[in-house]
């Protein structure tokens, strides 16, 4: 950019000696390698671009949606009457039009695009995640086996208790001698 601007000085000083205006001229475009000017440049430009997009939508009724991605990856974004009104009404009058099977590829996967691969990622997990009926079924049939276990096991205990009762066993003392060792 800044050999740019000396172009351009060096045009206005031109044009100055002859006594000629500087009139329309050709700029070349090309990126800005230096990053703190590029970044400079990218700010005024986008104003200057969002002021235009509101003067246009101002003085001819223009809806408008502008959406820009910086060098950082920063999102901006500009609409008339919303950038979300806007792009409604573009998507309902392009469902309204039968498309051709290309086109409704093109916009699947530009809709893909924009959802981004978290959201995919999470559909894709959500898919192979079983239904809550069959979570359900499942669940119950659990429940189920656990409350008969715990039948049988009170029902155990029971008989264990009745047999403790009727049996006449007098206890038997045992000492840690009386325990054969393990090898």
């Amino acid at each position: 950019m800044a050999m740019e601007s000396s172009q351009v000085a060096a045009a206005k000083k031109k044009a100055k000696k002859k006594g000629t205006s500087q009139g329309k001229q050709k700029i070349p475009i090309k990126k800005i390698e230096d990053r703190a000017l590029r970044h400079v440049v990218f700010n005024k430009l986008r104003k200057d671009l969002f002021g235009m997009a509101a003067r246009l939508s101002a003085t001819t009724g223009a809806r408008i949606a502008i959406i820009v991605f910086s060098p950082s990856g920063r999102l901006f974004t500009f609409g008339r009457p919303s950038v979300a009104a806007v792009l409604r009404a573009f998507l309902l009058d392009r469902l309204r039009r039968p498309a051709e099977p290309e086109e409704v590829l093109r916009r699947v996967g530009a809709m893909e695009a924009l959802r981004g691969p978290a959201f995919a990622e999470a559909e894709e997990r959500a898919s192979t995640l079983e239904s809550p009926q069959r979570r359900l079924e499942r669940l119950e049939k659990l429940r189920s086996l656990a409350l008969a276990r715990a039948h049988e096991l009170a029902s155990a205990r029971e008989e264990a208790e009745a047999a403790s009762k009727t049996t006449d066993v007098d206890p038997v003392t045992v000492t840690p001698d009386d325990i054969p060792a393990r090898d």
